[in-house]
């Protein structure tokens, strides 16, 4: 998995020019509280690294965003699906900030519901300087521990 700050580069051809283009991290961020997407946004946007994309659970291409993203950071069905597509997931939510899934966190996101924080409550602050951390956090996850995860939740879903 690649560093958070670390661009990638490929190139292309057009016509006879080979031309090399950047391409940055990708985060995908799906929460519907305007006042945690602002609070994240603060973050996000004093980061050039970062190319992020906002959308909402009820986009019909949920899966093709998630599938095209290096990092989820969200609540409810987003949260899941990031699960299942094997992507680090950071839980923002309603309920104040869950963290990064882990393998140890898992099963507590998952019956929680990816709503944000165990036992958090509704539009509970967070420290942006926690979700920076996290963030640098998620690109260390091994692909074993999301490929664990995400067979745990379609074992729970019964798919």
């Amino acid at each position: 998995m690649k560093s958070p700050n670390e661009a990638s580069a490929f190139s292309s051809w057009n016509g006879s020019e080979l031309q090399l283009m950047e391409q940055r991290t990708r985060i995908m961020v799906g929460i519907g509280n305007p006042r945690t997407r602002l609070r994240v946004n603060v973050l996000l946007s004093t980061i050039p690294e970062y190319h992020v994309r906002y959308m909402s659970s009820d986009e019909d291409e949920i899966s093709n965003v998630i599938d095209e993203a290096d990092l989820i950071i969200g609540t409810g069905i987003i949260a899941r699906e990031g699960v299942l597509n094997r992507k680090p997931v950071i839980i923002v939510g309603d309920y104040g900030f869950g963290g990064l899934v882990t393998p140890n966190t898992f099963r507590k996101h998952y019956n929680n519901s990816f709503r944000g924080k165990i036992n958090g409550v509704r539009d509970e602050y967070f420290s942006l300087e926690r979700l920076e951390g996290e963030i640098k956090r998620a690109f260390c996850l091994t692909f074993q521990e999301l490929q664990m995860m995400s067979n745990q939740t379609i074992t729970f879903l019964n798919i």
